[in-house]
């Protein structure tokens, strides 16, 4: 629920924001914008560099102003994430043709005086650091880095009513963030005092060149879907490397373009990168070169409506493809790159897709070696052991694909099932406890002397593994008095009649116990060692709940230059494919997340090749030196 209360709190910082604008002309010839209303400044100030002066704004939210976009009559809406796929079944009713242009960035950085012995930090020492607690407050650098001598910590954060507080605040487990912040009004004066504070943390708004003149630097974040410490810029964030940012999006009525030869030009000058200064200007990021490249594509190409389940990025699978690709790791994700690369090498191409199900270990060290082009990951990729690559200078990129999740669910009247440590799960379902623990004060003598009766699919399966693998390289079977039954509806029923009872299914199979409104069930929340953490979508995502297992892939940088590996992760999310994503029931990849998934994509191969190009010309650069040197002497 962490996630949710923060998510919460953002929106209600921006519906502040956006009741707090200055007044904005109404014309009813003028441009209609509609949805959020923290870009209107930059907005108006686009406007008359377009030497367009009337343009209605109307500051609606980002969820209100979709609605009433996807109801006609509105020219562009403004949003602070993607339109969902409802929304968009609201848009294709009502013939509202629409394609998305991603506009501006805000990101925020992590600036540590030069003094603090981290060049890295990991997302999940972030969040304890700055988490609010009663006790085990992180104190010192010493905490984080042990062979440093005494240095205390000391936390600059904007004030609570700011975009980037929210942003710091919905990635921080908790309410708000610990209450021993000093807070400042000005960059320049937090600049100012993190320099001048040995031991100083400051949250501030990213901007190129950041603090270049003072004596901090940017910390870089070693995220839970990231396999490498990236630092704050557009590039991470979007691909997905960074966290810590909100991207904001323009949605067009193309219908309403084509009828406005004033709209056109408002939005030429919006997707130009001309635009960036006057976007810096405001505190905002724009967007990368390759985005504008791809907006402008949009824009020129009338059929563009990348929005769900329509229009695509500049990206295309080429016809004949041929070659091969070498995929090895973990079995999480198998079966599904199996059915995607059937389909993309049955459609008439030469191309071979070997997938060696090894284990992730192997997987990696064959990526490291260079024998395989992607590896399949079955842990967050910030814990992966990654120096064969380092050692052998493989450049590597992550690609979340999702979790399998298992959920436990109890009766309704056990308080002692309301949470359980990882410890506890395991004493109970694991088969050689099957005579050993009988009630529930075998586990605990503060439980009650109550008869413990299980409910499960069969000895061994997908979601047992997860519930039992508790960090053990292969998780044992179920207990063998666990009454089986594959229907999750008829488990949910049992432990609802069932006093002492328990289950466990996959997120999935809970929400279609959620739509049959069982009754006398909860879910159990679970105890990894820092507290109880309900399951949630959030949680799930974002790895605070124990009892998931994502799937990922990784990927060389020289390999997402190549067209057949590029090809097949395109084709993995592609719509086509849905139908096998959703079979795999990966939490945390909806439908309507696939638009972005691709854009994310197509920004991969483009660093990528930039980067692989880049290193060649050196290397070229370098040869013709030394035949310069050679031929002189």
């Amino acid at each position: 629920m962490r996630h949710f209360r923060n998510r919460f709190a953002l929106l209600c910082l921006l519906t502040l924001l956006w009741s707090a604008g200055h007044s904005i002309a109404q014309d009813d010839n003028a441009i209609s914008i509609v949805g959020s209303r923290i870009l209107s400044e930059v907005l108006v100030s686009l406007g008359e560099a377009a030497d367009i002066e009337s343009l209605n704004i109307s500051a609606q939210g980002t969820a209100r102003g979709i609605d009433v976009f996807c109801n006609g009559d509105i020219d562009i809406a403004v949003a602070a994430r993607a339109i969902s796929a409802a929304e968009d079944l609201i848009c294709q009713s009502n013939q509202v043709v629409h394609s998305e242009f991603l506009f501006a960035h805000k990101i925020i950085a992590f600036a540590a005086h030069n003094a603090v012995p981290l060049a890295c930090i990991a997302s999940s020492e972030l969040d304890s650091l700055l988490k609010p607690s009663s006790s085990n407050q992180a104190s010192d650098w010493a905490d984080y880095a042990p062979e440093t001598d005494t240095l205390p910590i000391v936390i600059l954060a904007p004030g609570r009513n700011t975009l980037e507080y929210a942003i710091a605040d919905s990635h921080i487990v908790g309410d708000q963030l610990r209450n021993d912040v000093e807070t400042y009004d000005a960059v320049g004066d937090a600049v100012a005092r993190a320099g001048a504070s040995e031991g100083a943390l400051a949250i501030l708004p990213y901007a190129p060149g950041l603090a270049s003149d003072a004596p901090i630097k940017a910390l870089e974040i070693k995220s839970a879907d990231a396999s490498n410490c990236v630092g704050p810029s557009a590039e991470h964030l979007e691909s997905g490397l960074y966290p810590f940012g909100q991207s904001y999006f323009l949605y067009v009525n193309r219908s309403r373009m084509s009828d406005k030869e004033l709209l056109e030009r408002f939005l030429q000058v919006l997707i130009s990168p001309e635009a960036a200064d006057r976007i810096e200007a405001f505190g905002f990021t724009p967007v990368t070169p390759g985005t504008y490249d791809m907006n402008a594509e949009m824009l020129n190409d009338p059929d563009s409506t990348l929005a769900v389940g329509a229009g695509e990025t500049a990206f295309e699978i080429p016809e004949g493809l041929s070659g091969a690709v070498n995929i090895s790791g973990s079995a999480s994700a198998y079966q599904l790159l199996e059915r995607v690369s059937s389909r993309l090498s049955g459609d008439g191409a030469q191309l071979q897709v070997s997938i060696n199900a090894v284990g992730q270990s192997a997987g990696v060290a064959s990526l490291c070696a260079s024998d395989a082009d992607l590896a399949i990951l079955d842990s967050p990729p910030h814990t992966v052991d990654m120096s064969a690559c380092d050692e052998s200078e493989v450049d590597t990129v992550s690609i979340a694909i999702g979790s399998h999740t298992t959920v436990l669910l109890g009766n309704e009247a056990d308080g002692h099932t309301m949470c359980l440590t990882l410890e506890e799960i395991d004493a109970i379902w694991n088969a050689s406890a099957t005579e050993k623990i009988r009630a529930w004060h075998d586990i605990d003598a503060s439980m009650p002397e109550q008869t413990m009766t299980l409910f499960g699919l069969t000895t061994v399966d997908r979601y047992a593994d997860i519930l039992l693998q508790g960090g053990q390289e292969t998780a044992p079977p179920i207990r063998r008095d666990t009454e089986q039954d594959f229907d999750p509806l008829y488990r949910a029923a049992a432990v609802g009649n069932v006093a002492g009872s328990l289950t466990y299914m996959a997120w999935p199979d809970y929400q279609d116990v959620l739509d049959a409104q069982q009754a006398n069930v909860r879910l159990v929340s679970v105890d990894a060692g820092s507290g109880c953490v309900a399951p949630s979508a959030d949680t799930i995502v974002n790895g605070a709940y124990a009892l998931s297992r994502p799937a990922s892939l990784l990927a060389s940088e020289m390999a997402l230059t190549d067209i057949n590996v590029q090809s097949l992760l395109w084709s993995l999310f592609s719509d086509d494919n849905w139908q096998f994503l959703a079979g795999q029931e990966f939490v945390g990849l909806e439908r309507a997340d696939l638009p972005s998934r691709r854009r994310q994509l197509e920004t991969l191969f483009r660093q990528a090749e930039a980067k692989v190009a880049a290193t060649e010309g050196s290397a070229e650069a370098a040869g013709g030196e030394e035949a310069t040197e050679d031929s002189s002497e």
